[in-house]
């Protein structure tokens, strides 16, 4: 029996490692200047707590012509971690040439502040949302 639980012990524990992060369904609508935005790539990046170094798995989506997105984690389906997200939002997309090698890429219509620059920060709450809208100006 003691056996047993030496073995069961360490799982036990590293499942409690995990057990904090919960995944849940998040979408919104992205616009720009009051339109939407369609075909951009919206990243939510987790924000690790104080002294901690890993804060967890990003999650990502492209946005459609009406500018809805889903959010679909890196590892594990569908939403993002619960918790505080940095957000970045891109239209840049490379363009192909005949042999699939990438000639340039198409020029970025969002300012820099929401994605290289990323001023955007979103807490996911612990039951998910599907109103994490992203309000960008250009202005």
């Amino acid at each position: 029996m003691m056996r047993s639980w030496g073995m069961l012990l360490p799982l036990l524990v590293l499942s409690g490692c995990f057990s904090s992060e919960k995944i849940v369904p998040v979408s919104g609508v992205v616009t720009l200047d009051g339109e939407p935005l369609a075909d951009a790539v919206i990243g939510f990046e987790p924000m690790a707590a104080a002294g901690q170094l890993e804060a967890g798995q990003g999650s990502y989506a492209r946005s459609d012509p009406e500018g809805r997105f889903s959010l679909v984690s890196l590892y594990d389906g569908t939403g993002a971690l619960v918790g505080p997200h940095r957000v970045s939002v891109s239209t840049v997309v490379g363009k192909e040439g005949p042999n699939g090698e990438i000639l340039g890429l198409t020029k970025e219509r969002v300012p820099s502040r929401y994605n290289n620059d990323t001023e955007l920060i979103f807490e996911v709450p612990p039951g998910g949302t599907s109103e994490a809208n992203l309000e960008l100006k250009r202005k």
